[in-house]
């Protein structure tokens, strides 16, 4: 029996009971009442008085089982397990104390059952030896079984003792290590279930991790060939001369050249979960070096684009100061400023053909009206030429040359020449006509050519 304090009606504990004994109070229903005096006990460990507290606030179905005592507090030989004091009985003209609502054992999962009963068959096998002074703890209650019987014999003053074999206690002991047998192998199969399913789960866990990086890295290669294929076509439609810095396309052309990292290993479902936390680990990593060249690669094509809109709009502003006053319409001229300053680059095309084609037009019609004008001096000047040809022909005095005239007579003697007047000659012919001709008086002053034949 229990004893019990008169003043307060609470059970004495006695303060040598081992923790075993507390444990054992611990887990009995009908201690939960004076659960604080089993917390507050000195050889109580503080993973007892925390369970306690959480008893206190959550209820004993949600704190579960108490925990065990740390394998330092425990016994090492192995001895029998003293019997835990029995809670108090209502005694006669004492009121008996409530228990409280939670007065049910608690409803534990099969791993509950297996961890509490491996814990107990533990407890059996490394309670300490008792202390001498144990003697001084309640009684347990099973004492009237002591596995010995009294008989007599006919005489009165002969006793005899006779020891009985403990049937009922070996037959409980062979129950209980069957449960204990059976929990455990129920335990044992719930635990390895649990880790098949655990094992499983983890595996589609890798499985999706390495899909997901799989479509990843798929997804960028793609973006990154789409800007590889524009780059190699910009690269090559440009050329050093369109562009202001022409290492712009050195840039390119490196980035170009790159190669790209090999990925080893799958996503398929019969890979070892090991094998697919390597793949997953070497997607990611490929998927940021993929992401790192897309990156480098769109900076580099927009330094050559931004390049070469440079040089164009440097042309056009050179082509804009150029043209001044050298164009057919000006405002040209003022479409292509406001181009340059957009920095429109078909806005630009557009106004540098117009301002070509009104320069070509400006240059033609100079070199036609200059043409007319050389062709008027031209004529201007030979007009001239001919007036002072004509104005010095009617300005000149006229020559008169010697006319002189022969003729012949019946005898065939002549007469002699003489010169005649007004630039002409004649000859008398008193025998018959015959030719005359006129000639230049000759620088010796001869007035006759004799022996002449006048038909020469």
């Amino acid at each position: 029996m229990t004893r019990i304090d008169r003043k307060t009606g609470e059970p004495i504990l006695s303060p040598k009971l081992t923790v075993d004994q507390l444990y054992a109070m611990a887990n009995e229903p009908g201690w939960r009442p004076w659960m604080r005096l089993i917390a507050e006990h000195p050889h109580a460990w503080p993973e007892l008085a925390e369970w306690w507290h959480t008893a206190q606030e959550q209820g004993f179905d949600t704190a579960g089982a108490a925990p065990l005592p740390p394998a330092s507090m425990r016994g090492r030989r192995r001895v029998a397990i003293p019997s835990a004091p029995l809670p108090p009985e209502d005694e006669p003209g004492q009121e008996p104390v409530s228990a409280p609502a939670e007065q049910s054992p608690p409803d534990d999962s099969a791993e509950k059952a297996l961890k509490d009963a491996d814990d107990d068959f533990a407890a059996l096998e490394r309670i300490a030896d008792l202390e001498s002074d144990t003697a001084d703890i309640p009684p347990i209650p099973e004492a009237e079984s002591s596995g010995s019987a009294v008989t007599y014999s006919a005489d009165p003053d002969d006793l005899k003792v006779r020891r009985v074999f403990p049937v009922g206690k070996a037959l409980v002991a062979i129950v209980m290590t069957a449960s204990l047998i059976a929990v455990s192998w129920m335990g044992l199969q719930i635990k390895n279930r649990h880790t098949a399913a655990m094992r499983q789960e983890a595996h589609e866990t890798a499985i999706s991790a390495c899909d997901s990086a799989e479509a990843t890295r798929r997804t960028i290669q793609s973006d990154l060939d789409r800007t590889t294929a524009k780059a190699s076509k910009l690269l090559k439609d440009t050329s050093r001369g369109q562009v202001a810095d022409p290492k712009t396309l050195d840039a390119l052309n490196r980035l170009l050249g790159a190669k790209t990292t090999t990925i080893s290993g799958s996503c398929a479902s019969d890979a070892a979960t090991s094998d697919l936390d390597r793949t997953t680990a070497s997607l990611h990593r490929t998927t940021k070096e993929l992401k790192n060249r897309l990156t480098d690669l769109k900076a580099a094509t927009k330094a050559v684009t931004d390049s070469k809109l440079d040089k164009t709009v440097d042309d056009a502003n050179a082509l804009y100061k150029e043209t001044d006053g050298r164009v057919a319409d000006g405002k040209t001229r003022e479409t292509l400023l406001k181009a340059v300053k957009t920095r429109d680059v078909d806005a630009i095309a557009k106004a540098v053909k117009e301002v070509n084609e009104s320069k070509t037009a400006k240059e033609k019609a100079d070199a036609e009206a200059k043409a007319k004008a050389e062709q008027e001096a031209a004529a201007a000047a030979a007009a001239a030429q001919q007036q002072a040809q004509a104005s010095q022909s009617q300005s000149a005095p006229q020559r008169q040359t010697p006319s002189y005239s022969q003729g012949s007579s019946g005898s065939g003697s002549g007469s002699g020449r003489r010169p005649s007047s007004g630039g002409s000659s004649s000859s008398t012919n008193t025998g018959g006509a015959s030719p005359g001709w006129s000639v230049p008086t000759p620088s010796d002053g001869g007035t006759g050519l004799p022996g002449s034949d006048p038909g020469l």
